[in-house]
């Protein structure tokens, strides 16, 4: 029962997902700041540490509104609903050796089908919100998501392919440099692709505000917009774990084993992310879903061969 609580308030629970928040949008600002030459937070804190904790509290306490016409159920239910669904994945996630909260043989299955809910919720957040500008971008996340979602699942399949189970645990403990190396293509096209399902640049073309104003987040203010910010960084976690445990070898690492190195290897996925967000302008939804639907998912078809080559000769 303990061990429940721990596990679900604590790690990888609600406080460790705040911590992450808080970190993570902390170096994204100053990580971006310093590939744009800019300084980014700087006098609250040390390296403008407190600005971050500054700007969650102004939203916690600003007055959440719900606007007249919105469907009061999906608009208010929504937010912590998609936080929930956003932290569920790392309850999957081998974050050390021997520490998973649930060790299940269709552990990457039930990782990737959680991460491909989120953008089905914040349709709902649009859909509710009872305004064109944010069912457009309501819209345009679930078109997204569609396009993109094939060529992540086959990517994300690709370790279970070539070790033969769906077990994380199993997955991360048969990785080596020599499956780093077969499955570098799937880790490209895995990572391409959640670029388009977290709507990040070059893809953030759901909330593009010179377009539809903030997408479907346009209606949300106060906590309500906390939250569902608060998931985006969850999900944030989510792919980035997702990541380092079925490509990069979770916790392993140069001499010993510890969460020290997952922690690392999600830190490097996340300054990639970073620099192509800092160094790519937003395409059209024509242009993304051409790139999606012509590329990427022959790519992954091709990828899968490869995969299924290198399982009969290795």
């Amino acid at each position: 029962m303990i061990d429940t609580i721990i596990e679900a308030f604590v790690f990888p629970g609600i406080l460790y997902v705040l911590i992450w928040t808080v970190a993570l949008y902390w170096f994204f600002r100053k990580f971006m700041a310093s590939l744009h030459k800019r300084v980014g937070p700087h006098f609250n804190g040390i390296g403008g540490s407190y600005q971050t904790l500054f700007d969650l509290s102004k939203l916690l306490t600003k007055e959440s509104i719900t606007p007249t016409g919105v469907n009061p159920y999906l608009f208010s239910l929504m937010p912590p609903l998609a936080l929930i669904m956003a932290m569920l994945p790392s309850a999957f996630i081998p974050w050390s050796d021997g520490f998973v909260v649930i060790d299940s043989d269709y552990g990457l299955l039930a990782l990737v089908v959680l991460i491909s809910i989120e953008p089905f919720l914040l349709f709902l957040t649009g859909f509710g919100s009872n305004n064109k500008y944010s069912f457009l971008g309501g819209i345009r996340v679930l078109t997204q998501a569609i396009s993109m979602e094939t060529a992540f699942f086959l990517s994300a399949l690709s370790p279970a392919l070539l070790f033969g189970t769906l077990n994380l645990s199993l997955i991360v403990e048969h990785s080596s440099w020599v499956s780093f190396a077969i499955l570098l293509p799937a880790f490209i096209l895995y990572f391409i692709a959640l670029l388009g399902i977290l709507e990040q640049p070059p893809f953030n073309i759901p909330d593009a505000e010179q377009e539809i104003v903030y997408g479907f987040y346009t209606e949300y203010s106060g906590t309500n917009y906390f939250l569902l910010q608060l998931a985006k960084f969850a999900e944030f976690m989510a792919v980035f774990a997702g990541a380092t445990t079925l490509f990069l070898g979770a916790f392993k690492g140069l001499f010993f084993d510890s969460y020290f190195w997952f922690f690392i290897k999600m830190v490097g996925v996340a300054m990639v992310m970073m620099t192509i967000r800092a160094a790519t302008p937003r395409i059209t939804m024509a242009q993304m879903l051409n790139f999606s639907w012509k590329y990427m998912v022959p790519l992954s078809l091709l990828n899968i061969a490869w995969i299924l080559l290198m399982r009969s000769l290795v």
